[in-house]
């Protein structure tokens, strides 16, 4: 069965109405219809029914962005209608007729100035004067009253055009000649259309494997001798810790041998999880039952075997960080590592760089650490290191730092930029990073 999309809809009932005609020809797309006389009754609409809608549909710009600036809601699960110029032709048309004379100046909200010139381009109208109000964020109507009537009261214009509902029956009161433009069906259709694509694609990602990889850090082979059942509680108070996790997350644990578990479950769950939590909170609640220190890798892939793959790979990854850092590789080779403090660092484990591949082929280095030390120099906004930073930034040793400049150099990603300055003893060499652009 194809799913169907939900998606709230917002606006007064003429242009709710016209996007759920829009709607009509759509599958897999249901609207659900919330209809405000103005504006800012966008708020309790959003509060009372944000748990059952998944993504928002404005009927313009004004409650769009007034629900941004309330912090409503997140531009990933929200849109808005744009107003084309066909929209504005159309009530420009209807204002003619009305006035029974084509007007040559106009002020207009709402409608992008670009697409305000390009209408006029298009139907060779640029003798006409059209005032656009400002474009950016959320106008409250009384501004937008108060702007148009200025310019008619001034005589700039003869008429102005609005999408704002509460303004044009505001301007109506002030006796001000006042067109509405309204949500066109093939404005609308677009918008719905583009909603419905990234809601599906939003739905397919929630539903993608997610595998969380997590490995004890056993104490030497001499101390698990000594007290090999001590070992065997801690490992089952581990387990206790790991089931109540899956049960959170519905998913499925499986032991792989060498103090290795993997639960299964969807990225969803796991996005979910993480709203409330900080992935370091399982790995404080395993040591505080168990007493036993972890490793945590997540891997996301589109089959079973991608995931298992990026997981693995991920707890590689981790087993090269001397301090607690949880790694994430997704189905694209991105990898993310958060720190304790929740500090996110972003690269990719495959390099685009043709000269690196090639470069690469005789060196002691991998792209992934390049494309690591690339993201952590553009992190910390500086190009040019010592080998005591870099270690401070890869968790490393200075000598093991050194190590991969004087790789980097070689293969011609880095240079020796001269010696750092007001240093005792030996002075450290000063690298400059040369990734390009």
């Amino acid at each position: 069965m194809p799913e169907t999309v939900k998606v709230g809809l917002i606006g007064p009932n003429d242009s709710v109405m016209e996007t759920m005609k829009a709607a009509g020809s759509l599958e897999g797309i249901e609207l659900i219809p919330f209809i405000y006389q103005h504006t800012e009754e966008t708020k309790s609409i959003i509060n009372e029914h944000s748990a059952r809608i998944g993504h928002w549909l404005f009927s313009g710009p004004a409650p769009y962005h007034f629900a941004l600036k309330e912090e409503l809601i997140d531009a990933d699960h929200a849109d808005y209608i744009l107003l084309h110029g066909s929209s504005l032709l159309g009530t420009m048309l209807d204002a003619f007729m009305q006035e029974g004379a084509v007007l040559s100046s106009i002020s207009v909200d709402s409608v992008p100035r670009r697409e305000v010139l390009k209408m006029l381009k298009d139907f060779d109208l640029e003798k006409m004067e059209i005032h656009t109000a400002p474009e950016l964020g959320y106008i409250p109507a009384e501004e937008l009253i108060d702007y148009h009537e200025k310019l008619y009261r001034s005589g700039h214009i003869q008429a102005a055009l609005t999408c704002v509902h509460a303004a044009y029956n505001g301007l109506k009161e002030r006796g001000v000649p006042v067109y509405r433009i309204s949500v066109s069906e093939l404005a609308a259709h677009r918008a719905i259309s583009v909603i419905k694509e990234r809601s599906l694609s939003d739905l397919y990602r929630m539903k993608q494997l997610a595998m969380i990889g997590i490995e004890i850090i056993y104490p030497s082979q001499a101390q698990q001798r000594k007290t090999p059942f001590k070992i065997e509680r801690q490992e089952l108070a581990v387990n206790r810790v790991l089931i109540d996790f899956a049960e959170e997350v519905k998913g499925s644990k499986v032991g792989m041998g060498n103090g290795i578990y993997f639960i299964y479950t969807t990225r969803g769950e796991l996005e979910l999880y993480g709203k409330s939590h900080h992935p370091e909170e399982l790995k404080d609640e395993i040591f505080a039952n168990s007493k036993f220190q972890v490793r945590i890798g997540i891997g996301y892939g589109r089959t079973v075997t991608e995931s298992e793959q990026n997981v693995r790979l991920a707890l590689d990854y981790a087993r090269e960080k001397e301090s607690g850092i949880v790694i994430y590789i997704d189905e694209g080779g991105k990898v993310t590592e958060i720190n304790s403090s929740g500090d996110r660092l972003r690269y990719s484990r495959r390099s685009s760089e043709a000269k690196w591949q090639e470069a690469l082929k005789g060196a002691s280095i991998s792209q992934t650490v390049i494309a690591r030390i690339e993201s952590l120099s553009r992190h910390y906004a500086k190009d040019e290191i010592t080998a005591l930073e870099l270690s401070q930034w890869m968790n490393s040793t200075e000598r093991n730092a050194r190590r991969i400049l004087t790789e980097l150099e070689s293969i011609g990603v880095a240079e020796v930029a001269g010696e750092e300055a007001g240093r005792r003893g030996r002075p450290r060499k000063l690298y400059r990073l040369i990734f390009g652009s």
